[in-house]
């Protein structure tokens, strides 16, 4: 069993001592009160300006491992997915991400709709808890210009992976299939509901040291990426010109190649 709700208590007592910490909560999963045994935790600290957390993004390894003194940890910075963001593995089986924040820098959002406060410094949790209630949730969104983008991608690493398993080599594509997923499949997850039937076909996606398994996975995946693509230029109403000759060949062209 993962020690969560361990360290959650661990951290709120961390925080409550660090006269720095004006506001500490949870989001995510612990924020709506969700969360199972395997969740990770979203953890925001709220600093008075600019100095504040500059200093405290300084001492941030100090400060994540005190949280939890007596567990081995392992933690690096992830300010490719959004500036002062901190992930924490800790050998407890927790994984904790922390943001460092500002009270000037931390907008009301929809994904802050539902906190557990750890601590709060005259209501400003609560308030910034009740502004972010009062949003609507954002609905993702791919451009035109970006699904463009997106479809010759998908085209051409579909079409050099296909070319290569003909001629019978199932190492070389692997690395172009996952490129090809890479690219492709977590836009169009994003911007569809998980309801969504299109949706649901795309995480079948696979790759097999059997060629002719994987070749009809290809022709598979290329029925869903369009059929998901489809459902994109619908619900977003988007003006997105679609190529049907050339598309239409290339499906017939990839059924007879994707045969037993």
């Amino acid at each position: 069993m993962f020690e969560q709700e361990r360290f959650v208590g661990r951290l709120q007592r961390h925080a409550q001592a660090d006269p720095a910490v004006l506001v500490c909560f949870l989001h995510g999963s612990f924020g709506r009160r969700a969360e199972d045994a395997y969740a990770d935790v979203d953890v925001t600290l709220v600093y008075a300006g600019e100095t504040e957390r500059a200093l405290a993004w300084a001492n941030r390894q100090e400060f994540v491992k005190a949280a939890m003194p007596y567990v081995a940890a392992r933690s690096f910075d992830a300010v490719h997915v959004r500036p002062y963001l901190h992930v924490v593995l800790y050998s407890n089986g927790t994984k904790a991400d922390y943001s460092f924040e500002t009270i000037d820098s931390l907008s009301p959002n929809s994904l802050c709709r539902e906190l557990r406060i750890l601590k709060d410094t005259d209501r400003w949790g609560e308030q910034f808890q009740v502004a972010s209630s009062r949003i609507a949730p954002a609905q993702p969104y791919i451009s035109p210009a970006g699904l463009t983008d997106l479809d010759n991608r998908f085209w051409v690493m579909l079409w050099d992976a296909i070319r290569l398993l003909k001629r019978g080599d199932a190492d070389k594509p692997f690395n172009i299939y996952l490129q090809l997923l890479y690219f492709t499949l977590p836009p169009l997850l994003d911007a569809l509901p998980p309801e969504e039937p299109t949706r649901r076909a795309l995480l079948r996606a696979n790759y097999s040291r059997d060629i002719a398994t994987t070749l009809r996975g290809l022709g598979e995946l290329l029925d869903s990426y369009l059929a998901a693509r489809a459902a994109v230029i619908r619900r977003q109403n988007l003006v997105f010109p679609i190529n049907t000759a050339f598309e239409s060949e290339i499906r017939r062209l990839v059924g007879r190649l994707t045969l037993p």
